[in-house]
C-alpha cells in the first residue's frame, strides 16, 4: 500500500469514528401505545415527585387499560443505584407514582416499562432534569 493510500485510509477512519458513537439505542419496541409523563413538581426537584404516566392507544384516542407500569429512575454517569417504583391505574390509561424519589439533581433517564394485558411489552425513555432545593440556610453575615 502507499503511503498516499494509506493517508486516505486514515482520513477516511477518522471521519467514520466519530459517527460510530452517534448510533441510537437500537430499534424502538413495536408496542402500540403513545406515552406521555408529567411529573410535579416542574421541574423535578430532589426528593419525593408525583409521576403521572398516560397511555394512549397508537392513534392517540383510547386509553390502554390494565396495563403494568414500573418506573426505572437513573442517572446518566456511573455509579447512581436505579430508582424503581410500580405505577397505579388510577383512572382507565392513567397511572401514577406518589411518590418517585429522585434522590439527587442532575440528569435523568425515566425509562417507563409496560406490559399490556396480552403480555406485550416495551420501554420509553424520557430525560429529566432534576433540580437540587434551594439551600435553606440563611445568608448569615460576619
Amino acid at each position: 500500500m502507499t503511503r498516499h493510500a494509506r493517508g486516505r485510509r486514515a482520513l477516511v477512519l477518522l471521519l467514520i469514528l466519530p459517527l460510530l458513537g452517534c448510533r441510537g439505542g437500537g430499534a424502538p419496541d413495536d408496542l402500540p401505545v403513545e406515552v406521555a409523563i408529567q411529573v410535579a413538581p416542574t421541574p423535578p426537584v430532589v426528593g419525593p415527585a408525583l409521576v403521572m404516566v398516560d397511555l394512549l392507544d397508537a392513534e392517540g384516542d383510547d386509553p390502554v387499560e390494565g396495563a403494568r407500569v414500573r418506573l426505572e429512575g437513573t442517572m446518566t454517569h456511573a455509579g447512581m443505584v436505579p430508582v424503581h417504583a410500580h405505577a397505579e391505574e388510577r383512572e382507565p390509561g392513567h397511572y401514577r407514582v406518589e411518590e418517585f424519589e429522585f434522590t439527587m439533581g442532575g440528569d435523568w433517564i425515566l425509562r417507563v416499562h409496560i406490559e399490556l394485558k396480552d403480555g406485550a411489552e416495551g420501554v420509553r425513555e424520557f430525560d429529566l432534569q432534576v433540580v437540587s432545593p434551594p439551600s435553606s440556610r440563611g445568608d448569615a453575615g460576619p
